[in-house]
């Protein structure tokens, strides 16, 4: 079965030469992809590219990611800006030759500039950190969507166990549907008799017309189709949750019509049952990818 729950966690902790990572991952329902990611700002310049690739394995849901990194190597090293530093030098002794200041220029006079030292990426530290985080935000994802996976057919065997029970009620009310004429029948002469009229013949062709319009093997017809289709795509198809759903709403329609269409108590009480089932499948499809 290829259906998915939304619903999961993951976790992976990692290494390289360069840093010790963890990262935490849960996803949770949502109608589209909603991902809430929170790292060391150093990761910012791929930020788009890690959304997208959790993207691409989890397809739907609302992902809260969490990063955690302890870096063994300074991405980033101090330079000296040495002709600032001069220029400084310079203005310290035009200010003690002009004004006859005693005393000497010491590293903490200097040091209260804050433009002497600018930073300067060591080697490619920042690129191979980037191409890390990204294959081991992937593959975090990936241990999420198993554990979607193991539920998704936890989901789907409940679903179709619920879908054989639709399939028996709509047989139910398949052998219930052949009295549909007897009942007609017997209400004309109940009211034609409260009324004190009595024509045999207009009760048959009334009871006919009613029955006529109350014939429900059409729709009958077409909740069996729907419960197929709805298996196969549990079964085939990836990312199913918004096909499911519709499929659902279907079904209900389809029961809805036969419940406005029938007067048989029996079968009144089967659409309701009925309507019972698909609204228990469609909780359970909202779950899904």
């Amino acid at each position: 079965m290829t259906a998915k729950s939304m619903t999961g966690y993951g976790k992976l902790i990692t290494s390289n030469d360069l840093c010790d990572l963890k990262i935490e991952m849960k996803s949770v329902n949502s109608r589209y992809f909603d991902c809430n990611l929170r790292m060391p700002k150093l990761f910012n310049f791929i930020e788009i590219n890690l959304k997208n690739a959790v993207k691409d394995i989890l397809v739907r849901g609302k992902v809260d990611i969490y990063v955690d990194l302890k870096l063994k190597k300074q991405q980033y090293k101090p330079v000296l800006r040495e002709e600032t530093v001069a220029s400084y030098m310079s203005v310290f002794e035009e200010l003690k030759s002009k004004f006859g200041i005693e005393g000497e220029v010491k590293l903490e006079h200097v040091l209260n500039f804050s433009d002497i030292l600018e930073s300067e990426e060591s080697d490619d530290v920042g690129d191979q950190l980037g191409k890390f985080m990204i294959q081991a935000m992937t593959d975090c994802a990936k241990s999420l969507d198993d554990m979607r996976a193991k539920e998704g057919v936890n989901l789907a065997e409940d679903m179709l166990a619920r879908l054989g029970t639709l399939t028996d009620i709509a047989k139910e009310i398949d052998e219930n549907r052949h009295g549909v004429f007897e009942h007609w029948k017997e209400r004309f002469i109940k009211r034609i008799n409260e009324l004190g009229v009595d024509d045999e013949e207009r009760i048959v062709q009334e009871a006919a017309v009613m029955s006529e319009k109350a014939d429900i093997q059409e729709e009958i017809t077409r909740i069996e189709s729907h419960v197929e289709q709805f298996a196969k795509i549990l079964k085939e198809e990836a990312a199913n949750g918004k096909k499911l759903d519709f499929m659902c709403q279907e079904l209900n329609r389809e029961f809805n019509t036969i419940g406005s269409k029938s007067g048989k108590t029996g079968i009144i009480n089967n659409v309701v049952q009925a309507k019972s089932e698909i609204e228990k499948i469609r909780e359970q499809v909202q779950n899904l990818v």
